[in-house]
C-alpha cells in the first residue's frame, strides 16, 4: 500500500510497517513510498515492542508516529561506536 494511503487511513495511529519500498534520494537518505501494515495502535509501547521483536528476527521494519509526515524520509546514519 502506498505510504500516502496508509497515512490517510491511519492519521492518528502508531504504525508498524514491513515489506518497505524506498526511493533513494541521496547516499544516506531515502523516501518511504510503500509498505505493508503489520500493526496499528494508539499504544506506542506496544508498537515499539513489536518493532524490537521483528528486528531481533532480522526483519527490516519501520514504525511511524502519528506526527510522521506524508513525505517520510529515512536517514541511515552509520553507527560509530563509543570513543574515549
Amino acid at each position: 500500500m502506498k505510504w500516502s494511503e496508509i497515512k490517510k487511513k491511519h492519521p492518528n495511529s502508531f504504525i508498524l510497517l514491513g515489506n518497505i519500498v524506498e526511493e533513494q534520494i541521496s547516499e544516506n537518505k531515502s523516501r518511504l513510498t510503500e509498505g505493508t501494515i503489520i500493526k496499528t495502535s494508539n499504544d506506542p509501547k506496544m508498537i515499539r515492542l513489536l518493532y524490537q521483536e521483528y528486528k531481533a528476527k532480522g526483519e527490516y521494519v519501520l514504525y511511524a508516529l502519528p506526527s510522521t509526515p506524508e513525505n517520510f524520509i529515512i536517514e541511515n546514519i552509520p553507527f560509530m561506536g563509543i570513543t574515549r
